[in-house]
């Protein structure tokens, strides 16, 4: 813990000591040069920008832009009061020349130079103007941006509502134009809104910024540190130490890369706050010395003012009352020089416990009543303010009551002439609609009529056809079997008169082996199956699925069986004798398995 308190002080050290040398180096003497040669050559006249022969109208828009630069430059350095003057000198440039854009950039930075330095007032003027610039620009985007910081002006005055209802606008115009760039920061300023008022909200806003920060173009540096800053506070208020010192880290490392002193600064005293929260007072007083160090240099009162108060608190809870007085004395005369009212106010109570633990009761009295003197100040005005919104709504009110009971007549009289015409009107659509429902429907009737009817025609027509075509194929499946009995029992004929005539005769055992050839053909058979396909389609195929094992014989036997051939016909047709034929038929009953009671026709027609 030490090593790393040591490491930061070396690094805030250097990032000071650098700061105060950039004034004599290269750099910070241009940014000088800048500032004096155009006030020498104009004859001292500050406020005037180049407009004399030897400087272009560029010339003048690059030294703008240039100022604008060296100053945003020493916003980050917290040098509000020098960037300030630089703001003002590019401000007069970018009018003269009419660079709108520009110019309201530039009232963005000056209001928060205004805002950083105590004159809130002017920053929330200096806010306006920027939006009317962007609004007669129509820059949504950039209307978006000087809301939102607008809002957290307003936060800062105590005009809670107002800043909400003005940073929900800037994020309304964001999401309406589908825009999402720096979109985290919007929802990190509308969370704070919520600071001691509603956690839960400000916890809820700071994820959904954190959320929306894992993507660059939906953030920026100053967004991402105010983010784990914001958290690492939500944790440290919920008493989850080691949660919130994990997010204080990010954030100091996250700065410190950035060389960014602001976050540095920040995360370092949030850290010495919440080592005070435990109780760890020793530890928090070095690292709260070092963050006060860090911003004591700047122009940020604010900063000054919190670093100051919290040293103060933990040298009281150490018993160093005398250095605790002394600060709260410059934290109370600060404070009320910048119009800090809540922080001086604040200073008079912490001094008031310092003069009680050093026994000084007559001073710590004095400091306890002013104290409660600033208390009912601001309560005072407060209550003034609730007046006059209370009497102002009231007088309001009163009026639009007058108003309204005028306009109730009206806009009764108006409801009912609404009413009649809309009546009248509904009624003329539904006779309308119910006269086309009705039209359509008979014609609906009168089309699916015809559907039916044509449909019933061609189905008529398909069936005859079909009737037809089968006629014709069993034909000739008929006339084809017929004709290979018929050839089979001329053949078998002419067989049996030549065998029984000379069957020892070489010329007629000849003419006998011609004659079984002719029988067993088998362009035959292949005539006979196509027939047979095209009236029984499909019937080889489911035999051969159903039983694999027939052989081609078996499945003429089967065809044949099929359109009913008697035992005599199949024999002539297989040129094998009846008794081959039954036992045939008998050895294909087997290898079916079909009980005796089946007729083996029907059970071969019905595959």
């Amino acid at each position: 813990m030490h090593n790393r308190q040591n490491e930061l002080l070396l690094y805030t050290q250097f990032t000071r000591l650098n700061y105060k040398l950039s004034l004599f180096t290269l750099p910070g003497f241009f940014w000088l040069l800048l500032i004096f040669i155009p006030v020498i050559c104009s004859g001292g006249n500050a406020g005037t920008p180049p407009g004399n022969s030897n400087t272009t109208k560029d010339d003048s828009l690059k030294l703008a832009i240039e100022l604008h630069r060296q100053g945003d430059s020493l916003l980050d350095q917290m040098g509000y009061r020098a960037a300030e003057k630089l703001f003002i000198r590019a401000y007069a440039i970018a009018r003269q020349l009419d660079e709108k854009r520009l110019m309201g950039k530039l009232s963005n930075n000056l209001a928060e130079c205004y805002s950083m330095t105590g004159r809130s007032a002017k920053a929330e003027a200096t806010y306006k103007d920027a939006v009317k610039l962007y609004e007669a620009l129509h820059d949504t985007n950039a209307m978006a941006v000087i809301l939102i910081n607008l809002g957290d002006e307003y936060a800062k005055t105590g005009r809670t509502e107002l800043a909400a209802e003005t940073e929900l606008k800037a994020i309304r115009l964001k999401e309406a134009a589908n825009d999402f760039r720096k979109l985290a920061f919007y929802y990190q300023k509308l969370g704070e809104l919520f600071i001691d008022r509603d956690n839960a909200r400000w916890e809820q806003y700071a994820m959904k910024a954190l959320e929306l920060s894992r993507t660059e173009e939906y953030t920026t540096l100053r967004a991402t540190i105010a983010i784990y800053n914001d958290l690492g506070a939500i944790w440290r208020i919920k008493g989850d130490f080691e949660k919130a010192a994990a997010y204080y880290d990010t954030m100091y490392r996250i700065s410190a890369e950035a060389d960014y002193p602001k976050g540095i600064a920040t995360a370092t005293s949030e850290r010495a706050l919440m080592l005070y929260d435990l109780g760890r007072y020793r530890e928090a007083l070095p690292m709260a010395e070092k963050a006060y160090e860090m911003v004591l240099e700047t122009d940020d009162n604010y900063q000054i003012v919190y670093d100051a108060s919290l040293i103060a608190r933990i040298l009281i809870k150490l018993g160093q009352h005398g250095r605790a007085v002394e600060l709260l004395k410059m934290v109370i005369e600060r404070a009320h020089i910048a119009g800090l009212i809540a922080e001086e106010q604040a200073g008079h109570k912490y001094l008031s416990e310092a003069y009680r633990a050093s026994g000084r009761w007559q001073d710590a009295l004095l400091s306890l009543e002013r104290y409660h003197q600033l208390k009912d100040s601001i309560d005072g005005v407060e209550v003034q303010n609730a007046l006059n919104n209370l009497q102002t709504r009231f007088e309001t009110e009163k009026k639009q009551q007058l108003i309204d009971r005028l306009n109730e007549k009206n806009l009764a009289h108006e409801k009912r002439n609404r009413l009649f015409i809309g009546l009248l009107l509904v009624s003329v659509l539904v006779l309308l609609l119910l006269v086309l429902i009705i039209r359509l429907r008979n014609r609906t009737i009168r089309q699916n009529k015809a559907l039916r009817a044509r449909d019933q025609e061609i189905h008529k027509l398909e069936s005859e056809h079909l009737t037809l075509s089968l006629a014709y194929k069993t034909r000739e499946l008929s006339t084809a079997t017929l004709h290979l009995i018929n050839k089979n029992e001329v053949l078998n004929d002419l067989k049996n008169k030549l065998e029984a005539s000379e069957p020892n005769q070489p010329e007629l055992r000849q003419v006998i082996r011609q004659i079984d050839q002719n029988i067993n053909l088998d362009n035959d058979w292949q005539n006979f199956s196509r027939h047979f396909e095209e009236v029984h389609p499909g019937f080889f195929r489911k035999l051969k699925e159903k039983f694999s094992s027939l052989t081609p014989n078996e499945e003429r036997l089967c065809a044949y069986l099929a359109i009913n051939l008697n035992t005599k016909e199949i024999s002539q047709m297989l040129n094998v004798t009846t008794a081959a034929v039954d036992k045939s038929r008998n050895r294909l009953r087997r290898k079916l398995e079909i009980l005796p009671e089946v007729n083996l026709n029907e059970f071969l027609k019905q595959l």
